[in-house]
């Protein structure tokens, strides 16, 4: 709330609204000033009502606030993700998330303990799936007890696919992911959608999973061509054309050819060779 209280005072300042125009019509001058001044905390409505007042809607809010001040959740989001892609997440560093979970009894910490758990035994999890079945169980009652997901679900879902059979995943599908589609001329949701099918367009490619596939490339095929969706369009072809090999066993290589030379020349050079690797585990041919 103080960081809330602290904006909107420069929101109101820079449009040279008065505390008493801001406030009028919506609460009292003076409750608009002890929030501004950090003294008190505001219903969600009266700051939306500000909010409309000037303008400005909730989103920009937000990402206005996450660019005035990145909190301690998010930083710590950074720094989990920052050391498993340079794989320096490491055991003690996840005991230091449970002990926090232990201490707060706050979901969220446990869900980055449980994430870099699976993630960096993925093999042994898909060995011995019981040697887990505390962890996963926790994750997929949390899941299921969400009826409207945000990014936390999103990313928790996204990123343990893995855990789940294909039943729960079409279900999750079904009335979890269809949901935020509304979103999805927003910039927030667009990058969030682009990593949830691309994560399960790989994950279904992986274990020639042809249904799965060909559920998360029909979440995509709605979506509008548009900059926001740049990333997600240029590998639909390619995971469209995996799809296709999976119910025929016929491989157009210069569609996927094509697509690759995209990919590298937008700039993505690494996640290429990766995808090239990919295609050689589903199909045995090489690219």
């Amino acid at each position: 709330m103080k960081q809330q209280g602290s904006l909107i005072k420069k929101l109101r300042t820079d449009r040279k609204i008065s505390q008493a125009r801001l406030a009028e019509g919506i609460s009292s001058r003076t409750t608009l000033s002890s929030f501004e001044n950090r003294k008190t905390n505001l219903s969600s409505q009266t700051l939306f009502d500000y909010l409309d007042k000037m303008n400005i809607t909730v989103h920009e809010f937000s990402l206005l606030l996450d660019s005035e001040a990145t909190d301690q959740k998010r930083q710590l989001v950074q720094d989990f993700y920052t050391r498993y892609y340079d794989r320096t997440l490491t055991l003690d560093y996840l005991t230091s998330l449970e002990e926090r979970y232990f201490e707060t009894q706050n979901f969220f910490y446990y869900s980055l303990y449980i994430q870099g758990l699976l993630l960096l035994n993925r093999e042994s999890f898909l060995k011995n799936q019981q040697a887990y079945s505390k962890e996963v169980e926790l994750v997929k009652q949390y899941l299921f007890d969400i009826e409207t997901w945000g990014r936390f679900e999103l990313n928790l879902f996204s990123n343990l696919l893995f855990i789940f059979d294909q039943e729960t995943i079409s279900y999750y599908l079904d009335h979890g992911i269809k949901k935020i589609l509304r979103y999805a001329n927003d910039p927030f949701y667009a990058n969030l959608l682009s990593v949830v099918i691309l994560n399960g367009c790989a994950f279904a490619s992986e274990n020639k999973d042809s249904y799965l596939l060909n559920k998360f490339l029909l979440l995509s095929h709605p979506l509008p061509n548009t900059p926001l969706y740049f990333y997600l369009k240029i590998h639909q072809v390619l995971y469209q054309e995996i799809y296709s090999y999976l119910q025929s066993s016929q491989l157009n290589k210069e569609v996927l050819r094509n697509s690759l030379i995209v990919i590298e020349q937008a700039g993505y050079q690494n996640h290429n060779i990766d995808l090239k690797n990919l295609i050689y585990a589903v199909t045995s041919i090489s690219i």
